[in-house]
């Protein structure tokens, strides 16, 4: 792969969709997405982010691609349209631009919020003691 994966995309939430079995029910060597993109020199969660960002039809016309394009692909890939929107499915619901904001304004409290709170119990608690 040409490029180290971000961090960001390293988390669980792609996990069904990255270690699903492309070849289900076929006695060949299991293939799972993040194989696939592997084969393809494509880092498998920045991939899977932007499917998941992707609207559903455009996502699975890239998913039927890849599958298509996988070096050493049995001939039971034949159906990749079927494949691609079972996986989709496995997929998180892609984010609102609204939504985005929103989580990014509670992490950014998040942070801030623990070390206010003990600044004010220690303020409230030298305000006792000199009483």
């Amino acid at each position: 792969m040409t490029s180290s994966p971000s961090a960001t995309y390293l988390t669980r939430q792609f996990d069904d969709f990255l270690f699903a079995r492309i070849d289900e029910g076929s006695d060949s060597m299991p293939l799972s997405v993040l194989s696939m993109l592997a084969r393809l020199d494509m880092d498998p969660w920045e991939e899977a982010a932007k499917l998941a960002r992707l609207p559903r039809a455009a996502a699975a016309g890239r998913l039927v691609d890849f599958i298509a394009a996988t070096p050493g692909a049995p001939s039971a890939y034949l159906n990749a349209k079927t494949v691609s929107e079972q996986l989709l499915n496995l997929l998180p619901s892609p984010v609102l631009p609204r939504q985005e904001h929103a989580v990014r304004a509670l992490k950014q409290f998040s942070f801030v919020w623990p070390p206010v709170l003990v600044f004010l119990v220690l303020a409230i608690s030298l305000i006792v003691k000199n009483l």
